[in-house]
């Protein structure tokens, strides 16, 4: 069983890397869908004993009532970053197995922690890497190996150096891999490759509106998102 940790940096400051196509409010609303279909999934996972959501400012009130579903808030963990408040949020946790699962996986699904959980009874740690093979989107790991925290540009890479390769296991797989982080990604999710990818109910509604408003249809940055695109279809 999995104490999973969901960390939600301040939603005033998700997709930063969207800002060139979406307003502000575009890109807050794209990341809470995407939260609130990552966390139906984690909640519903038969191998999930607790989620623990470490929260940034400017989240609404709209998170499931579950008894194995607490909220540690950012500001009151110990360190500064992401790795810094993960390291402390966890140590806060008695767990024997965990699993740091990002929020901004539309395409996630029960098939894809059914893997997870399969990969993690080698008794290694599991490390899920982007689409791109450049960051880690979930990270399982044990008690007993807990890894030092590299989240961040590059940390895929930074994991396969750093933990001995006799100690982990990759796991590749579209829900696990694909995040939105990125005009390329947004674009391919949109109008793309992605365009027919299973996604959870509020997220399908979100690209449902964004598609009726054309949503970087008409955007300058479009032509070369386009020819990016078909590298994640």
């Amino acid at each position: 069983m999995f104490d999973v940790v969901l960390p939600l940096k301040a939603l005033a400051e998700a997709k930063s890397r969207l800002a060139e196509v979406l307003t502000d409010r575009q890109r807050s609303e794209l990341m809470l869908a995407m939260a609130q279909d990552v966390i139906a999934v984690l909640l519903a996972w038969h191998d999930c004993r607790s989620l623990t959501i470490i929260q940034g400012p400017g989240w609404p009130s709209v998170l499931p009532v579950a008894s194995n579903l607490q909220v540690m808030r950012e500001d009151e963990l110990g360190g500064k970053g992401l790795n810094a408040k993960l390291t402390s949020g966890i140590n806060a946790l008695e767990g024997e197995q965990y699993a740091v699962v990002f929020g901004d996986l539309p395409g996630l699904n029960a098939e894809d922690l059914k893997a997870l959980s399969a990969a993690c009874k080698t008794g290694l740690s599991v490390i899920c890497p982007d689409s791109d093979r450049l960051g880690t989107n979930v990270l399982a790991f044990s008690d007993s190996d807990v890894p030092v925290f590299r989240f961040g540009s590059g940390s895929y890479r930074d994991y396969s150096r750093h933990i001995p390769r006799e100690r982990y296991v990759a796991l590749s797989r579209p829900g696990l891999g694909f995040d939105v982080d990125t005009p390329t990604g947004l674009y391919a999710l949109l109008w793309g490759g992605k365009a027919t990818m299973p996604v959870g109910p509020a997220t399908q509604k979100w690209l449902l509106e964004a598609r009726r408003q054309g949503v970087m249809w008409r955007d300058p940055l479009l032509a070369g998102v386009k020819q990016n695109a078909g590298a994640l279809v």
